[in-house]
């Protein structure tokens, strides 16, 4: 029965000490194809990001923007790579996204995500302050949707 209790207690912990988590706020811009990003609307974005720490970790992002009447939702399964020697991560990943960035209705379908993220702060802290940058393409036969965010996370490694 200890053993049973002690295993219970100790997997979590494992689990939870391998886990990179990001959650911040910042701006971010969009639109769709059928103008320039340059043409887009500019609006606040959170983000939240979960990964397995290491070199190369195996995560989930999600990214949502919002401004009246008009908001994205983009959840993308990643892998980032940690840069050696340094505090940098570069992210690359697939997933979906919903939105109407500029008025002219929902768009639903694939999406594509590239982005960074640099760690702020002593490399022996389990907390660092991250700015973090994305961009993200929702694409649809008819009509796509853009999106680039930046911003400032906290992070727990």
């Amino acid at each position: 029965m200890v053993t049973g209790t002690a295993v219970a207690v100790t997997i979590p912990s494992v689990a939870s000490a391998q886990a990179r988590i990001s959650a911040g706020a910042g701006a971010g811009i969009a639109g769709s194809t059928e103008g320039s990003l340059s043409e887009g609307r500019t609006a606040p974005v959170v983000m939240v990001q979960v990964s397995t720490a290491g070199p190369i970790g195996i995560g989930l992002e999600g990214d949502g923007w919002w401004r009246s009447g008009s908001s994205i939702l983009v959840a993308a399964a990643d892998i980032q790579l940690h840069v050696p020697s340094t505090p940098l991560f570069l992210k690359l990943g697939a997933g979906v996204g919903r939105g109407d960035p500029d008025g002219l209705g929902t768009i639903s379908g694939v999406a594509g995500h590239v982005g960074a993220a640099l760690d702020i702060g002593p490399h022996s802290s389990a907390l660092a302050l991250s700015l973090f940058g994305n961009g993200f393409l929702v694409y649809t036969a008819s009509r796509s949707l853009q999106m680039v965010d930046a911003g400032l996370a906290i992070t727990r490694r």
